[in-house]
């Protein structure tokens, strides 16, 4: 198959910017469809050499997105939704194989995509039964990955105790998970969500019948009608550290995830934006969701330690001191946030 035909549903612009794994993702709807038809006059695939070790899997980061000038919001729409597909299909692989960084990079790309379609909910939103399984693998997806956190890097950053029975008793739960992701990746449910998700970007069926209408923001410039999608992030991630109680856990996950989207907004459209700006700006968010993302491994932490207590005496023992240890930890590091909120909260990548 062609890159001309693989690429036939996209604008010239997009084309242009399209990645050979973003081209390959808008197909995988003809791929099924074609799987299923008769094949004549195919020569057998042939016998794998027995001396030819299989490469290994690695964990697949985001691919930037290139955008240009002169393309319309909905192209820049189509082009990143398709990048942050690519990324997660790209890392299924891994994840099978049951490799940790390949999940990590997975969930990723999937909240890459939940905080484009949040962006963009007024413009181009998803239809109901397609955004309600994209919620659901991201439901998924993410208790494998706490629990590996909680073993491979909490726990071991414990002084002062052998918490060898604690981490097996995590992974013992971290292992149960990926089982389930396992299943979760061959059910009919995740194929059909792939190829809808596929279909709708590629196809743009977020379009109504008879096309957008003409003053629709979709059809402007990217360069221009993507800044208030901008400032609607700048200002969320402000208000929300303005309402912040910095000892309430879940206010302070409230504030990281509104960095987490603002931070994606910018990298989305980092090509229109001036240069320097974004930088700094991306710089500032990064520090903060550093901080906010290590007091949140803490509290998610303590939740799980919390369902290991009921298990062997000593895995309670064990995890009684180290839920100690993050509690006198978690206060520490709450200490001097305030500074760098704030430094956060005045910070504008828009004028």
């Amino acid at each position: 198959m062609s890159k001309h035909h693989k690429t036939k549903h996209l604008t010239p612009e997009i084309a242009a910017v399209a990645t050979p794994d973003l081209t390959d993702a808008i197909t995988i709807t003809e791929a099924t469809e074609a799987a299923d038809e008769p094949q004549t006059d195919q020569p057998l695939p042939a016998e794998p050499a027995p001396d030819v070790k299989e490469a290994p899997i690695g964990a697949v980061k985001a691919e930037p997105v290139h955008l240009r000038g002169r393309m319309t919001l909905e192209d820049a729409f189509q082009a990143i939704g398709l990048n942050c597909v690519a990324q997660i299909e790209a890392n299924v692989p891994g994840v099978l194989k049951q490799h940790v960084e390949s999940l990590h990079q997975m969930r990723v790309g999937l909240r890459r995509l939940r905080a484009l379609l949040a962006m963009f909910e007024e413009l181009a939103p998803p239809p109901v039964p397609l955004h309600a399984s994209i919620e659901w693998l991201s439901g998924e997806l993410g208790p494998a990955r706490d629990w590996n956190v909680l073993a491979d890097s909490t726990i071991k950053r414990v002084p002062g105790i052998d918490a060898h029975a604690l981490r097996q008793a995590a992974h013992d739960r971290a292992t149960g998970h990926h089982a389930q992701i396992l299943h979760v990746l061959r059910d009919a449910r995740y194929t059909e969500l792939m190829a809808q998700l596929t279909d709708w970007l590629g196809e743009r069926r977020w379009q109504p019948e008879g096309g957008l209408p003409k003053d629709s923001p979709l059809l402007e410039r990217a360069a221009k009608s993507a800044l208030p999608l901008l400032r609607t992030a700048e200002k969320r991630l402000a208000k929300r550290i303005d309402g912040l109680d910095e000892a309430d856990a879940p206010g302070r996950h409230r504030v990281r995830i509104a960095a987490k989207k603002a931070r994606y907004a910018a990298e989305f459209f980092r090509d229109l934006l001036p240069a320097q700006r974004v930088k700094r700006y991306l710089g500032h968010l990064e520090k903060l969701q550093d901080r906010l993302g290590a007091l949140n491994d803490l509290a998610v932490a303590d939740q799980l330690l919390e369902e290991l207590k009921g298990g062997s005496s000593q895995v309670a023992k064990q995890a009684a001191y180290v839920r100690g240890y993050i509690a006198a930890t978690g206060q520490a590091d709450v200490q001097g946030l305030s500074k760098v909120l704030a430094d956060v909260a005045k910070r504008r990548i828009t004028r």
